[in-house]
């Protein structure tokens, strides 16, 4: 079997080591325009430590988010696009193997109940999606997406593009809202390339991985936050897993044959030399 693709880790944890101030709505979604070396930067250390997949640093690039901090809608829309298209010239100018255009919740992650319904995300996937064609990113990565309904329009919104589907969920059974993992398998059969679970804590990991593996036939992968409990709304955290038990869990699921393994919140580039250190032992 071929060895697993790698995912970077995190961004926003690596950002705000630096210094760079991310404040909400917009999050890391200025730093792009404003502190862009940084950017690069923290791309090129993943890419250094042995990642093959660089997500774009695009979790808050949508009108959507602009809107929210008083930008009109075309100065958003404008502001926006910008934001991501200099993400995707970041994360391919350290030359990567993958470039997978990240796109997340409309809202806050861990909040599935804010929704806001199917108009605004037809609008704000279809338009995120079109920009991310038009920069030619390598694959569409839906990630942290705990909420069916939304789901199922994000995926809607793409025709003749690989898609990568990373779910949150809250147990073993069910999505962060409550929906059925099951409704996802049956939702992503014959659309999503990749099946994966990211953003949660390894409890839970293992618990959804259980049914993953037992219900869903296609490539999945799995990149887990390090939270011993879930990260602020801004993915910081205090308490984080300790080097040994990283290893030894990172270790576990490649036993599984993942097709991508990574780490998520309160990760950074020495989690990624282990992982690339066991995927190549």
């Amino acid at each position: 079997m071929d060895k697993p693709l790698i995912m970077d880790g995190a961004m926003g944890t690596e950002l705000m080591a630096r210094g760079v101030k991310l404040p909400l709505p917009l999050w890391s979604a200025e730093s792009n325009l404003t502190d862009t070396e940084i950017v690069r930067d923290v791309h090129s250390a993943y890419v250094s430590a042995g990642a093959d997949i660089l997500g774009t640093n695009t979790f808050r690039t949508t009108t959507w988010s602009y809107r929210k901090v008083g930008y009109t809608p075309r100065r958003a829309a404008e502001r926006a696009k910008t934001s991501l298209m200099k993400a995707v010239e970041l994360a391919r100018s350290v030359n990567p193997k993958i470039v997978a255009g990240s796109i997340t919740s409309i809202e806050d992650c861990y909040e599935p109940e804010s929704f806001p319904g199917r108009g605004v995300a037809e609008d704000t996937y279809g338009e995120t999606v079109e920009w991310f064609n038009e920069a030619g990113v390598d694959v569409i990565l839906f990630e942290t997406m705990g909420h069916l309904d939304e789901i199922d329009i994000a995926l809607q919104s793409v025709k003749d593009q690989k898609i990568w589907l990373s779910l949150i969920v809250k147990d073993g059974d069910s999505l962060l809202s409550g929906h059925s993992l099951d409704s996802i398998f049956k939702l992503g059969k014959d659309k999503v390339d990749c099946l994966l679970l990211n953003c949660n804590t390894m409890d839970k990991t293992d618990q959804a991985l259980e049914k993953l593996n037992n219900n869903w036939d296609g490539d999945w992968g799995v990149y887990p936050n390090l939270g011993l409990t879930k990260p602020k709304p801004d993915g910081e955290m205090k308490e984080t897993v300790d080097d040994r038990s990283f290893y030894d869990i990172i270790s576990r699921y490649l036993e599984m044959n993942p097709k991508i393994i990574g780490s998520c919140c309160g990760s950074k580039p020495k989690h990624t030399e282990t992982i690339y250190s066991l995927v190549n032992q």
